[in-house]
Protein backbone atom coordinates (compact mmCIF):
# COMPACT_ATOMS: atom_id res chain seq x y z
CA UNK A 1 0.00 0.00 0.00
CA UNK A 2 1.45 3.74 -0.85
CA UNK A 3 1.66 5.97 1.97
CA UNK A 4 -0.22 9.20 1.37
CA UNK A 5 2.49 12.41 1.27
CA UNK A 6 0.58 13.34 3.92
CA UNK A 7 1.21 10.69 6.40
CA UNK A 8 4.84 11.61 7.15
CA UNK A 9 3.80 14.83 8.77
CA UNK A 10 4.47 15.25 12.10
CA UNK A 11 2.54 18.02 14.20
CA UNK A 12 3.09 19.85 17.48
CA UNK A 13 0.00 19.17 19.31
CA UNK A 14 -0.69 21.19 22.65
CA UNK A 15 -2.79 19.53 25.44
CA UNK A 16 -3.85 21.82 28.26
CA UNK A 17 -6.40 19.46 30.29
CA UNK A 18 -8.49 21.30 33.12
CA UNK A 19 -6.80 21.26 36.60
CA UNK A 20 -7.83 17.84 38.11
CA UNK A 21 -5.92 14.33 38.14
CA UNK A 22 -8.89 12.65 36.80
CA UNK A 23 -8.01 14.61 33.98
CA UNK A 24 -4.34 15.09 33.59
CA UNK A 25 -4.05 11.68 33.57
CA UNK A 26 -6.34 10.45 30.36
CA UNK A 27 -4.74 13.65 28.92
CA UNK A 28 -1.51 12.36 29.32
CA UNK A 29 -2.29 8.85 27.78
CA UNK A 30 -3.52 10.20 25.09
CA UNK A 31 -0.13 12.50 24.67
CA UNK A 32 1.52 9.69 25.19
CA UNK A 33 -0.03 7.74 22.31
CA UNK A 34 0.41 10.88 20.23
CA UNK A 35 4.08 11.28 20.75
CA UNK A 36 4.16 6.98 19.92
CA UNK A 37 3.16 8.53 17.06
CA UNK A 38 5.75 10.80 16.23
CA UNK A 39 4.42 13.96 17.13
CA UNK A 40 5.71 16.21 19.29
CA UNK A 41 3.66 17.66 22.48
CA UNK A 42 3.47 20.07 24.87
CA UNK A 43 1.70 19.23 28.13
CA UNK A 44 0.46 22.88 29.43
CA UNK A 45 -0.31 23.07 32.87
CA UNK A 46 0.82 24.96 36.49
CA UNK A 47 4.31 24.43 37.52
CA UNK A 48 3.30 22.15 41.08
CA UNK A 49 1.28 19.86 38.70
CA UNK A 50 3.49 19.34 36.75
CA UNK A 51 6.01 18.59 38.99
CA UNK A 52 3.21 15.93 40.27
CA UNK A 53 3.27 14.53 36.93
CA UNK A 54 6.57 14.63 36.48
CA UNK A 55 7.43 11.88 39.68
CA UNK A 56 4.29 9.53 38.02
CA UNK A 57 5.89 9.40 34.23
CA UNK A 58 8.25 7.04 32.92
CA UNK A 59 11.46 8.61 31.88
CA UNK A 60 11.11 7.81 28.40
CA UNK A 61 7.93 9.37 28.51
CA UNK A 62 8.94 12.76 30.13
CA UNK A 63 11.71 12.70 27.34
CA UNK A 64 8.57 12.55 24.20
CA UNK A 65 6.43 15.41 26.32
CA UNK A 66 7.44 18.57 26.66
CA UNK A 67 6.13 20.21 30.31
CA UNK A 68 5.36 23.73 29.73
CA UNK A 69 4.61 25.67 32.56
CA UNK A 70 2.06 28.56 32.92
CA UNK A 71 2.46 30.51 36.61
CA UNK A 72 -1.04 29.93 38.61
CA UNK A 73 -2.45 32.89 38.83
CA UNK A 74 -3.64 34.02 42.23
CA UNK A 75 -7.53 34.80 42.97
CA UNK A 76 -9.55 36.33 45.77
CA UNK A 77 -9.58 32.85 47.96
CA UNK A 78 -6.94 30.91 46.47
CA UNK A 79 -3.24 31.33 45.71
CA UNK A 80 -0.59 28.75 44.17
CA UNK A 81 1.12 27.95 47.57
CA UNK A 82 -2.64 26.07 48.42
CA UNK A 83 -3.69 24.66 45.50
CA UNK A 84 -3.08 24.11 41.85
CA UNK A 85 -5.72 21.50 41.34
CA UNK A 86 -9.06 20.05 42.93
CA UNK A 87 -7.38 17.00 44.43
CA UNK A 88 -5.38 19.85 47.06
CA UNK A 89 -9.21 21.26 47.57
CA UNK A 90 -12.46 20.98 49.81
CA UNK A 91 -15.22 21.76 47.04
CA UNK A 92 -16.29 25.12 48.18
CA UNK A 93 -13.01 26.71 46.82
CA UNK A 94 -13.19 24.53 43.37
CA UNK A 95 -15.04 27.61 42.09
CA UNK A 96 -11.87 29.62 43.02
CA UNK A 97 -9.54 27.22 40.96
CA UNK A 98 -12.20 27.44 37.68
CA UNK A 99 -11.56 31.65 38.18
CA UNK A 100 -7.35 31.06 38.40
CA UNK A 101 -7.91 28.77 34.88
CA UNK A 102 -9.69 31.19 33.11
CA UNK A 103 -6.78 33.66 34.20
CA UNK A 104 -4.05 31.33 32.49
CA UNK A 105 -6.02 32.67 28.98
CA UNK A 106 -3.71 35.23 29.30
CA UNK A 107 0.14 33.32 29.00
CA UNK A 108 -1.47 30.59 27.33
CA UNK A 109 -1.84 32.67 24.36
CA UNK A 110 1.24 33.97 24.73
CA UNK A 111 3.08 30.38 24.20
CA UNK A 112 0.47 29.84 21.29
CA UNK A 113 1.20 32.72 19.89
CA UNK A 114 5.09 31.95 20.20
CA UNK A 115 5.08 28.40 19.44
CA UNK A 116 4.80 26.28 16.41
CA UNK A 117 2.15 24.49 17.54
CA UNK A 118 0.00 22.80 14.95
CA UNK A 119 -3.10 21.12 16.69
CA UNK A 120 -4.32 22.41 20.20
CA UNK A 121 -6.35 19.60 22.43
CA UNK A 122 -8.71 20.90 25.03
CA UNK A 123 -10.80 20.10 27.95
CA UNK A 124 -14.34 21.49 28.47
CA UNK A 125 -13.59 24.17 30.86
CA UNK A 126 -11.58 26.84 28.78
CA UNK A 127 -14.53 28.18 26.80
CA UNK A 128 -12.53 31.16 25.40
CA UNK A 129 -9.99 28.97 24.05
CA UNK A 130 -11.22 27.88 20.80
CA UNK A 131 -11.59 31.44 18.75
CA UNK A 132 -8.12 32.23 20.25
CA UNK A 133 -7.19 29.33 18.52
CA UNK A 134 -9.10 30.32 15.55
CA UNK A 135 -7.72 33.40 15.56
CA UNK A 136 -4.07 32.38 15.85
CA UNK A 137 -4.58 29.08 13.21
CA UNK A 138 -4.44 26.47 15.12
CA UNK A 139 -6.54 23.73 14.80
CA UNK A 140 -8.68 22.76 18.09
CA UNK A 141 -10.40 19.88 18.89
CA UNK A 142 -12.16 19.20 22.39
CA UNK A 143 -10.99 15.79 24.02
CA UNK A 144 -13.45 14.79 26.92
CA UNK A 145 -12.34 12.91 29.84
Amino acid sequence: MKKKEHDDEKLHIAVFPMLAFGHFLPFLHLSNHLSQLGHRISFISTPKNLRRLSEIISADLSARIAMVPLPFPSVNGLTPDLAESTSELPSHLVPFLKRAYDKLQFPLTEFLQNSDVNWLINDFAPHWLPPIATRLGINSVFFNT
